[in-house]
């Protein structure tokens, strides 16, 4: 036997026949997954519950650099030209629907205001026109929400032209492709006033054949917001005609009714999305890492491969794009064409694509501007088999697209005439910039983005993943664990240590990335655990079949990178009957631990395992023999020591590690004089002794 205080308990029963129980069923059936293979589907369900949300296909914000005095008539945003209609009796000079920044679409929650950055649809006096009470609001255009009701006889006799705006008109949104999508989802924010249904506004869907109401739009709440009230969320559900509807039209609809009497604001509107239930790819490439160190230069990507444990994925076709496409300014507007690189790169079909072990990871880098912290190429993960591709963009296994993505959809992705790949097709900038991968069918899988910018992947979606408001000037972004579409499973950092380029990020990164690993042991690995017991951390693992097995070394890190072997335990060789294995790891030092087994072949060939960790949270240097009758200092360095019972006399003392006869029973005092001098109390009794702190 290598190394000491292992315990191998080889007789094992064997699994029962089926329908019969079993004190360890759960781990009686041998497999090489680091998951049971019974828990796999449940956990596939779980996963999809928790990952489904809603997918952003349409969306409109009414940001296409109107600031004053647009009239909707004349807008025309990243989805079309918006039109204008009457849809009642109009007086001579009815409010007019614009689109500018004289009412601002801040949050929801917030109050109504005058101008800012954030243009909305609403309905305003047009000054140009003549409105009746221009010479108090907006003599020459759009006053924001605020609109005339009447043209009172008083202020007529003043300054009016006592013109009636008298208003019945219909903002028609352009023609929406909603072909292959249905269970489709209205959301928007508004802030609406006006007197009861005499000066209303109403939500209208068009099918393609005829307009319908689909809803009234409440007024929202003014409180403490007087007198232009309450941003506030509306949400509803489109009818059943607009599911694989290719001629839908939204429309908002004001009605003034000219009546002398009304309450600003009248209507306004921004953040119009459309979105339908999404539950991601279960497979896929995700970004674990991603640089332009220092100023925009000597970039990469990092991607890791998600799947089910022990299997391999196909990752041919899928595309790797920086923010053209599906890059979303807070709630799902496409930011197309908008990023750095005008296109995006490709896998080709080579067949080493399409066998990628889940678990893997792919370093593709600018090759013009070569980062110092990329490892040699691997381009096929061959030297060595490690699970770690690495290759500059313009490899023949990559491919390029000079034209950027147009939509959301799938069908908007541009097929493109490939080449031999190129980094300008993934370059990112200092303020706000993102990465997203998406599959050979063009549908989005993951993306995250940095910066002050609005770029935000899917952000009105399933995924939020905007890591930081900072600009991303000499820091790299990268995943850590968890749920990889959860923004608080990221970091954003300085680039100066935590560039890690074709390795896992932290500790926390390789625990992750070993736990969907397939462990290929010539061992079938059933039980892998670490448990702190106080003085020690005990380590079990189970075996059940072992083929020219020589030898197990148990590794220790604090890291979860860096590795010293602390043990050898002698392997059972070949055989098909399961094996149990503990080994104490006496006084190891406080905080998050990791460990694996190494194991060896009769041929010398090593294997690794998965990491299991443990947190500790403080060391104890006594170890007690029990009723083995002998005390031992094993965690103690250059530390002196000495011993008296309750009286006082003194038992025994000496320096360093020492070993001692247990003393008689009772109560002694242990005190240690050193780096971490400690005073500790030492029971023995008639079962062996224990040893408690002396605050």
């Amino acid at each position: 036997m290598r190394g000491a205080r292992i315990v191998r308990i080889a007789k094992v029963a064997p699994c029962p026949d089926r329908g019969q129980p079993h004190p360890n069923s759960l781990t009686c059936r041998a497999f090489r997954s680091p998951v049971p293979r019974w828990s796999l589907p449940f956990l596939a369900v779980l996963a999809a519950l928790q990952c489904q949300g809603q997918l952003s296909i349409w969306a409109e914000e009414f940001e296409n650099s109107c600031t004053q005095n647009c009239l909707a008539s004349t807008y025309v945003g990243p989805r079309g030209a918006w039109t204008v209609v009457n849809t009642g009796t109009n007086g001579a000079c009815p409010n007019a629907w614009f689109i500018s920044c004289q009412e601002n679409g801040n949050p929801v929650g917030t109050c109504g205001s005058g101008c800012g950055n954030n243009e909305t649809l609403h309905i305003g006096n047009d000054g140009t026109c003549g409105s009746p009470n221009a010479c108090f609001f907006c003599p020459s255009g759009d006053c924001g929400a605020a609109y005339d009701a009447s043209c009172p006889p008083a202020v007529c006799a003043f300054c009016c032209s006592c013109q009636s705006s008298q208003t019945n008109v219909r903002a028609v949104s352009p023609v929406i492709d909603l072909t292959a999508w249905s269970t489709i989802t209205l959301r928007f924010k508004y802030m609406e006033g006006g007197v009861t249904t005499s000066d209303n506004a109403t939500l209208e869907f068009f099918d393609g054949l005829v307009w319908s109401t689909l809803s009234d739009m409440p007024k929202t709440p003014v409180g403490a917001c007087a007198a232009q009230g309450t941003w506030t969320n509306f949400t509803v559900a489109l009818p059943a005609s607009a599911n694989n509807n290719p001629n839908v039209r939204l429309g908002f609809r004001w009605v003034n009714d000219d009546d002398g009497s009304g309450t600003d604001p009248s209507i306004a509107i921004d953040d119009v999305e459309l979105t339908v239930p999404y539950t991601p790819l279960g497979t896929g490439l995700i970004v674990n890492e991603m640089s332009n160190g220092a100023s925009g230069n000597k970039e990469y990507i990092e991607l890791l491969a998600v799947g089910t444990p022990c299997t391999t994925i196909d990752i041919r076709g899928i595309k790797v794009d920086d923010n053209n496409g599906v890059a979303n300014n807070g709630f799902g507007t496409s930011m197309s064409g908008s990023g750095v690189s005008q296109g995006h790169f490709r896998f080709t079909n080579d067949p080493q694509w399409a066998v990628v072990p889940v678990g893997s990871l792919i370093l593709i880098y600018n090759q013009a501007d070569l980062n110092p912290t990329v490892p040699p190429d691997d381009p096929s993960d061959s030297s060595p088999n490690d699970k770690i591709y690495v290759l500059p963009a313009n490899s023949p296994l990559l491919e390029a697209c000079s034209t950027s993505p147009n939509g959301l959809l799938t069908s908007q992705y541009p097929t493109c005439v490939y080449g031999i790949g190129n980094w300008i097709n993934m370059a990112y900038r200092d303020q706000g910039d993102a990465a997203q991968t998406r599959d050979a069918n063009g549908r989005y899988f993951h993306g995250v983005s940095y910066g002050p910018g609005l770029q935000n992947m899917n952000g009105g979606g399933i995924d939020n993943l905007r890591i930081s408001t900072l600009d991303h000037l000499g820091r790299v972004i990268f995943f850590n664990t968890g749920n990889y579409r959860l923004v608080a499973n990221f970091t954003s950092a300085p680039i100066a240590g935590n560039e890690t380029p074709g390795a896992p990020n932290n500790a926390v990164n390789a625990l992750y990335i070993s736990t969907i690993q397939c462990i290929t042991l010539p061992v079938e690995l059933l039980t892998f655990t670490a448990e702190d017991q106080r003085d020690r951390v005990r380590l079990n693992w189970t075996t059940a079949s072992e083929l020219n097995n020589a030898y197990f070394t148990l590794e220790r890190s604090a890291d979860g990178e860096r590795f010293d072997g602390i043990a050898t335990i002698d392997g059972a060789g070949t055989t098909q009957t399961a094996q149990y294995y503990i080994h104490d790891d006496i006084g190891p030092p406080v905080g998050t631990l990791f460990y694996r087994l190494r194991q060896t072949d009769l041929d010398g060939t090593d294997h690794l395992s998965r990491l299991v960790s443990v947190n500790r949270s403080k060391a104890s240097p006594l170890v007690l023999g029990g009723p083995q009758e002998v005390i031992s200092f094993t965690g103690l360095l250059d530390v002196s020591w000495s011993m008296t019972d309750a009286s006082g006399r003194l038992e025994a003392q000496g320096r360093s590690i020492g070993t001692w006869p247990l003393p008689e029973a009772g109560v002694h005092l242990l005190r240690t004089e050193g780096p971490s001098p400690a005073l500790y109390r030492l029971v023995v009794g008639l079962n062996g002794a224990w040893i408690q702190a002396v605050h």
